[in-house]
């Protein structure tokens, strides 16, 4: 996708956290990637958090977390998290899309030193 690809040529990295898959049941790493591959995603890391150790759920449990999945963008050379945003059906999520992600990213790689 060229939004995504966008985001990797502006130096960050997507990581793509998924907590439960559509059924509910706990995300995994192989559920993101096939999710991901459907919707014609190329670029990005894939994270399931019912494999995180040494308990799952550490995404979900995390401040970064309404439910379902969240993705996070950080910066390649340092890998510091400079940006979040939730996804998923539950209320309090904000299922940006990926212009407005491309977005961010501009804003924040600007911002480097």
């Amino acid at each position: 996708m060229q939004v995504e690809q966008g985001i990797v040529d502006a130096g960050a990295q997507i990581i793509w956290v998924l907590e439960q898959d559509e059924s509910g049941n706990i995300g995994t790493a192989a559920n993101c990637r096939t999710y991901l591959d459907e919707k014609g995603s190329t670029e990005g890391l894939c994270v399931g958090d019912g494999e995180t150790m040494p308990d799952f759920g550490a995404f979900d449990n995390s401040p970064f977390s309404v439910s379902r999945g969240f993705d996070m963008i950080v910066v390649r050379e340092t890998m510091e998290i400079v940006f979040t945003t939730s996804h998923g059906t539950n209320g309090g999520n904000e299922n940006i899309d990926g212009e407005r992600l491309l977005e961010v990213v501009q804003q924040v790689v600007a911002s480097l030193p």
